[in-house]
């Protein structure tokens, strides 16, 4: 039973026309596959390692309230500070003396009797992260996250 060269070349052309079918099919189920892993490695975050900044520790007077007896009491407070980034906390570190100063007047600006209350305590963390996060000078800008207390007396 010969063949002829017509029914070759028809049979020659559904197998290349298939083949580029299941070649394009391949190719687009792979591109697909590819964006949905793009999108997602661009949808998570770079996690960062937190910036921390440790003060040495302060050791303030601090007033009394006016209804109280108590005289001469003294807070031993030690903290953490906890920044964006290694650049933030550097600018930090170049203000030291102003930060510290920071620290200080605000702090013993505070009542004894509120700072035994846990609120107290709380104000006072955020009331230093307000003060701290500002504009050290015109190309250095600083936001504290955090403020932790590592040592906190009152005696």
């Amino acid at each position: 039973m010969p063949t002829s060269k017509k029914k070759v070349s028809i049979l020659n052309l559904i197998l290349i026309i298939i083949t580029m079918l299941a070649l394009a099919t391949t190719a687009y189920l792979w591109f697909q596959n590819q964006s949905k892993n793009t999108i997602k490695a661009k949808e998570e975050p770079p996690v960062l390692s937190p910036v921390f900044l440790t003060l040495k520790p302060f050791t303030i007077s601090l007033p009394t309230s006016e209804d109280s007896v108590e005289i001469n009491k003294i807070l031993y407070v030690g903290m953490v500070l906890r920044v964006a980034d290694e650049e933030q906390k550097s600018v930090l570190l170049e203000y030291l003396p102003e930060v510290r100063s920071d620290v200080l007047l605000l702090t013993s600006k505070q009542y004894v009797n509120n700072l035994k209350l846990e609120t107290g305590k709380l104000d006072l963390q955020e009331q230093i992260k307000v003060a701290l996060s500002r504009q050290y000078d015109p190309k250095h800008s600083v936001k504290v996250d955090e403020v932790l207390f590592t040592d906190f007396i009152i005696r």
